[in-house]
């Protein structure tokens, strides 16, 4: 129960008794009446100017996160803006991988923490796609969902009120908008610049026969690729496009190290060696048909 609230159930008590006439001290029970309606008042009035204030560091951060142009942008918003609803400097951004969380960027002057681990319930589905709460001893922990997946963690080492733990569940939901949009930008920029490139080549370099591909080629639908995960499907598909690793890091909101990770057993799967193979056997149809 809220602090005015409680004070609002002893102010009913109070009158109560003053209209049943029950109160052994009717002058007491006034200036006691008069003393917690002024307090109520005043508790109200400082729950209201903090409210204010959360709405207004709210509108902050969500406008830094609308004017986020790449995945790096909104990446460099993220603790910032956090920081400023909780009115708390330690907080931290990490990547999710399953239930282990590695942090990846830390509200300035705050060294980046060791990566931990979530419960199990963390990567269940949210109400409604509502990114869950998770209290912890010594932070609360709000989820970032992207494409409807549990993508990401925004760490905060306080305890904040009702208000703000509302505020910090929408601006999660917010982040992992922003890094949908911000990704589908890089996306069509790369397929530009890439359409581009085509274009050049087809009307400047002569045609020439293609050469025979090779005998352990594999089609899009074979159990190959049906054998690669979800996050190993992404990123064949990214590495299909020419994207380096840290495109693909950036672009996916995870390490350069867990995309090299992934890059290997994509590899394996496919049965190449190299890149260069495995854009050769996927030459002539995309790779990803999702079901």
């Amino acid at each position: 129960m809220a602090p005015h609230e409680a004070m609002t159930v002893e102010i009913d008590r109070i009158l109560a008794e003053l209209t049943s006439g029950s109160t052994a001290d009717p002058r007491e029970a006034g200036i006691r009446l008069a003393d917690l309606i002024e307090r109520r008042d005043r508790t109200q009035s400082a729950e209201l100017d903090r409210m204010e204030a959360v709405a207004k560091a709210f509108h902050s951060a969500a406008t830094t996160l609308q004017r986020a142009t790449t995945v790096e942008d909104v990446v460099c918003a993220i603790c910032p803006g956090a920081a400023g609803i909780a009115e708390c400097d330690n907080v931290v951004f990490s990547e999710l991988d399953g239930l282990h969380a590695t942090p990846l960027r830390a509200a300035p002057g705050l060294p980046l923490p060791a990566p931990f681990r979530l419960p199990s319930a963390f990567a269940g589905p949210g109400s409604a796609g509502i990114p869950t709460v998770f209290p912890r001893a010594e932070f609360m922990v709000f989820r970032v969902d992207i494409d409807g997946r549990p993508a990401a963690v925004i760490r905060v080492g306080a305890t904040p009120a009702v208000p703000v733990v509302d505020a910090l569940i929408s601006y999660a939901g917010l982040v992992g908008t922003a890094f949908e949009c911000a990704a589908l930008d890089r996306r069509r920029h790369r397929q530009r610049d890439l359409l581009h490139m085509l274009w050049g080549r087809d009307y400047s370099a002569p045609e020439m026969p293609s050469p025979p591909l090779a005998s352990t080629q594999v089609p899009p639908s074979s159990g190959v690729v049906q054998a690669l995960t979800i996050r190993e499907r992404e990123i064949l598909e990214l590495m299909l496009t020419g994207s380096s690793n840290a495109a693909i890091a950036t672009d996916l909101v995870v390490s350069v190290e867990t995309v090299r990770s992934h890059v290997k057993k994509v590899l394996r799967k496919c049965g190449v060696a190299n890149r260069a193979e495995l854009i050769a056997r996927f030459d002539t149809d995309p790779p990803i048909q999702e079901q």
